[in-house]
């Protein structure tokens, strides 16, 4: 199922923390609303041993932190 077009700005808080922390490793505390949600934008995939992070999930969060360093790195 392909993700819907979501932007970072989209996301609530909760949602992008949660994306950042499944982009690390597994994230045991997701609460089973939040991962659904997230199943259902295509952000996150799940698996036998809990919800984890999708290849547009992944891309999502690292645009973000790429382009919160071009900003912290502008003049």
């Amino acid at each position: 199922m392909p993700a819907t077009e979501v932007a970072w700005a989209d996301l609530s808080e909760a949602e992008r923390t949660a994306l950042k922390r499944m982009n690390r490793g597994p994230y045991a505390a997701l609460a089973q609303e939040l991962g659904q949600r997230l199943v259902g934008l295509g952000l996150a995939v799940a698996r036998p041993d809990g919800v984890g992070i999708s290849r547009a999930g992944r891309e999502l969060v690292i645009n973000a932190l790429l382009d919160a360093r071009r900003d912290d790195a502008a003049p």
